[in-house]
């Protein structure tokens, strides 16, 4: 995890790391897919999705681009 989180920043980059692996999984895409189709570094996608990492605007753009989505659709989970 990253370092100074609070809990409740925590739990954010875990349910936001469940929805881009919700969001790959319903496009039938691997990991792997998903890193070339952003051009993001080979372990992001991983890491984001297990919330190890919390991605920048220009990321999420290229993130949701090979999505196929909107970037408001990346932060479409509950609270």
């Amino acid at each position: 995890m990253l370092k100074d989180l609070t809990k409740e920043e925590e739990q954010f980059l875990v349910a936001f790391g469940a929805q881009i692996r919700r969001l790959r999984k319903e496009k039938g895409m691997t990991q792997a897919d998903l890193v070339f189709e952003a051009k993001v570094h080979g372990n992001m996608i991983g890491r984001i999705e297990r919330g190890e990492r919390a991605a920048n605007i220009l990321q999420l753009h290229k993130i949701a681009k090979a999505l196929d989505v909107d970037v408001s659709q990346l932060f479409e989970f509950g609270d």
